[in-house]
């Protein structure tokens, strides 16, 4: 094996360890020979003593080995750890790369050169070495250059073996219940992942069942409110119309009555004193007129309770769960009449009015009491609006704006206002689109993000549950797979604009087929 010349070690005076008995092997005492104490030994011998003593308590075995010839001494403790006996083991270099695990050797070779080159102050190194039985045992070597020439090339090293397999299992054990604690650790990370996952996942359907539990009861509320409308306008229906029914005929007497009454005045002009006292009393002239007054009022106050009781009825009908032509115009002016009260003048703001530009459109396939709940939700929120900008501007005019119009379906909701010409082609597909807008005082952009959110209100507690835009969008985007957005700007008002098909598919079949 060739040495290079080292780069940081001086010639130091070689250490007195023998080529080949440096450190002989203690023997057990002999019948009748002497036992010998440290005080019969000379300092030499005593310090082979001590080091044989050191080298017995640790284990280990020594090994010396000339760089030049590549003779090795192994002692026998050296060869006793690989389980060989004295004289199996000859004492050659060769012999060692021999023993050594093939993968193991390229590793010695580079720790070695690194230790003579100067790089590390000790050579040691842990590789495998071959038993005499064929294991495999792990060796931690450990050695120094003990002898150089006058040129301060490096002549002897000599060192120890010690079998540290042991110390290996010990460690790969530890390695691998440090392996199995990381997978622990990482697997315990991955359930309580899984668990926070799920913890969130039941958080989110739990607010989902509240919302869904409030929307069911503000439902069955709006279902037994709009039982209730319909029950009593057909109970103020049935009295109205018989009023109504007879105010025409009460109207024609009333006419034949005076008509004799006047024939009577004009063929005896000179009634009898009482008759006249009386008539004096009775100013006929003011209740001939006046009572043919009363009876038109009331026939027009009869019809105006008719028109509200039809609007109830078409408001709250009872068959909003099937699906049905219906004439979208016709829910918006029923929504209109139900809201009179609040459209007309009051004593503290004017009238808000209502500008309708209503297209022509087809009979619409759709669910027409949930529409109309739309329209009341939409409706009444833009006159919550006007009247809120009334409070702090009584100058301007409340206005409702209410358009619709049909067009192509490839039309964009948002970015296009083109009217739909009548186009007779068959199969063409058209989409309502229904505009409904105040000049109140806008929306703020961040409010305006959350307006169709559940329980999202800007009203003071008491005056709105936050239900109306999100049962409203649910109703048009779910029930109707159609569109509701919000457009507003700060100072110009609100608008609402509702796109949806003129034919509808059944709620039913729609959940039937939905991926949850």
């Amino acid at each position: 094996m060739h040495i290079e010349e080292p780069t940081t070690h001086e010639p130091e005076a070689p250490l007195s360890v023998q080529d080949s008995q440096s450190f002989p092997e203690s023997q057990p005492l002999q019948k009748g020979q002497k036992d010998l104490s440290q005080e019969n030994l000379d300092p030499c011998q005593c310090s082979q003593a001590a080091l044989q003593m050191a080298l017995i308590a640790n284990g280990l075995g020594l090994w010396d080995w000339n760089l030049i010839t590549n003779k090795t001494y192994y002692d026998p403790r050296w060869k006793r750890i690989l389980g060989y006996e004295a004289e199996e083991i000859t004492h050659d270099h060769k012999f060692f790369e021999q023993l050594v695990h093939p993968q193991d050797l390229p590793r010695i070779h580079q720790v070695l050169h690194d230790y003579l080159e100067g790089c590390t102050p000790v050579f040691e190194v842990e590789f495998r070495m071959l038993t005499k039985s064929g294991e495999w045992k792990w060796i931690l070597a450990c050695g120094k250059v003990f002898q150089w020439d006058k040129f301060g090339k490096p002549v002897r090293m000599a060192g120890t073996h010690k079998d540290i397999s042991q110390d290996k299992a010990i460690a790969t054990q530890q390695y691998q219940l440090f392996e199995q604690l990381q997978r622990e650790i990482v697997q315990r990370q991955s359930t309580e992942d899984q668990l926070r996952e799920k913890s969130q996942q039941l958080e989110t359907t739990l607010e989902e069942l509240k919302y869904t539990q409030k929307q069911l009861l503000q439902n069955q509320k709006m279902a037994n409110l709009g039982q209730l409308v319909a029950d009593m306008a057909n109970e103020i229906n049935n009295p109205v119309s018989f009023i109504y029914g007879n105010l025409h005929p009460a109207s024609q007497y009333a006419e034949d009555l005076i008509r004799v009454i006047e024939l009577y005045q004009h063929y005896y002009p000179t009634p009898t004193p009482v008759i006249a006292l009386h008539l004096q009393r009775l100013d006929l002239g003011f209740v001939k007129t006046d009572f043919l007054k009363l009876l038109w009022s009331m026939r027009a106050g009869s019809e105006r309770v008719k028109e509200i009781v039809f609007a109830l009825r078409n408001f709250s009908t009872c068959d909003e769960g099937q699906i049905k032509k219906v004439d979208l115009h016709e829910g918006l002016d029923s929504v209109l009449r139900i809201l009179q009260h609040r459209l007309k003048e009051q004593p503290d703001r004017p009238r808000i009015e209502v500008i309708k530009n209503f297209g022509e459109l087809p009979l619409i396939e759709c669910y027409p009491g949930d529409l109309n709940q739309v329209f009341m939700n939409i409706l009444t929120n833009a006159i919550d609006a006007l009247e809120e900008r009334i409070k702090h501007d009584y100058s301007f005019t409340p206005t409702l704006f209410i358009h619709t119009e049909i067009i192509s379906s490839h039309l964009s909701l948002v970015n296009s206002n083109e009217l739909w010409l009548n186009d007779k082609r068959v199969g063409k597909k058209h989409k309502v689109i229904i505009r409904i807008s105040d000049n109140g005082k806008g929306i703020l952009p961040h409010i305006q993000r959350q307006i169709f959110e559940p329980f999202f209100t800007t009203k003071p507690i008491g005056q709105g549950k936050g239900l109306g835009l999100s049962i409203s969008r649910e109703i048009i985007v779910e029930k109707h797979q159609g569109k509701l957005k919000c457009n507003s700007q700060l100072g110009q008002g609100t608008e609402l604009v509702i796109e949806m098909n003129t034919t509808a598919r059944h709620y039913a079949a729609i959940r039937k087929h939905a991926s949850f």
